[in-house]
């Protein structure tokens, strides 16, 4: 099933606003897309997007050249996030940062993923769905970059 909303961390708030936006490439829905700065489009994510790229969940699936347009839920700080997982979820993976196996799987392991690729902080396991051959999945928050970051600096979270 890939990614969905769960809600915003705290004190009850509106559902997430939904953008379309131009797109290009096979992007499912559910699955995570990234924000290409060269062709001003989003694309579907991979392993190596970086939490410096990463822009949403797409609601739609398209397929198709740069002029195909899509629904995104853009990724803001405080919501909280269910997602499937590439092994089945441990609590040895709890608060640990995540990268993507590809735009519909988080690649959970016991380790963090480096400052770029750990794009995810699991916060628990939900054992009470059954998604997927794992049969639980993880809810967590995407870490995303502050504005003005930049990569070329030490900041790091």
């Amino acid at each position: 099933m890939a990614f969905r909303f769960v809600r915003f961390k705290g004190v009850v708030q509106p559902p997430p606003v939904v953008l379309t936006v131009a797109a290009s490439g096979t992007i499912q829905r559910g699955s995570i897309v990234e924000f290409s700065r060269t062709n001003n489009r989003v694309e579907p994510a991979s392993a190596s997007t970086t939490y410096t790229n990463i822009f949403g969940i797409a609601l739609d699936y398209v397929e198709g050249a740069s002029n195909t347009r899509t629904r995104v839920i853009p990724i803001v700080p405080g919501q909280l996030w269910e997602a499937d997982c590439a092994n089945a979820p441990t609590t040895a993976q709890i608060f640990i940062k995540h990268g993507l196996q590809d735009a519909v799987t988080l690649r959970n392991t016991s380790y963090d993923r480096t400052v770029a690729t750990g794009i995810f902080i699991a916060y628990l396991i939900n054992t009470a769905i059954v998604t997927g051959a794992n049969a639980s999945a993880i809810i967590g928050e995407f870490i995303r970059a502050p504005v003005g970051f930049s990569t070329n600096t030490a900041g790091y979270f």
